[in-house]
């Protein structure tokens, strides 16, 4: 009797040790031609914590884009903006090295199907994604046909 009342008292504390705790006031989610942004109003915790990686506390976070090719790559200097990340409509290839030349994108879905193709004429290329389905995409950055950089994009 002592062991499975240890046990039923071992699960409930695991639980709450590993649940979030929040108590909102409000909140909602706003959206534009220039993007969307979700918000709360009484949120009561927000802390992030740095160290060999960081670890954020509380209800509202961002999400990350991440760099799926060599991050060790310097001679290239790629990043995509996405407005907002997740995204909903568009997202923005924004090159911020002038002295590259002749590159070209590629949007990929998971299964590896290209989904949309194109030149990037301008230092900030607007790629549509309003017309695809919701899930994880991958943006290949290729010059000349060699692939530069990869992006992972997360469409909402």
């Amino acid at each position: 009797m002592k062991t499975t009342a240890l046990l039923v008292c071992l699960l409930f504390a695991t639980h709450s040790i590993y649940s979030q705790e929040t108590i909102p006031a409000s909140g909602g989610e706003s959206t534009g031609s220039g993007g969307s942004s979700s918000y709360s109003v009484g949120q009561l915790v927000y802390t992030t914590n740095t160290g060999g990686g960081s670890v954020s506390q509380g209800v509202q976070q961002s999400v990350e884009l991440f760099t799926l090719s060599n991050p060790d790559l310097t001679t290239v200097n790629l990043t995509a903006v996405t407005y907002p990340n997740p995204t909903t409509d568009y997202i923005v290839l924004a090159i911020t090295d002038a002295t590259l030349s002749d590159l070209s994108y590629a949007l990929y879905d998971l299964q590896g199907r290209a989904v949309t193709k194109g030149l990037t004429t301008q230092s900030n290329t607007q790629i549509d994604m309003q017309s695809l389905a919701t899930g994880t995409y991958v943006l290949k950055v290729n010059q000349n046909n060699q692939e530069l950089k990869t992006f992972k994009i997360i469409k909402k």
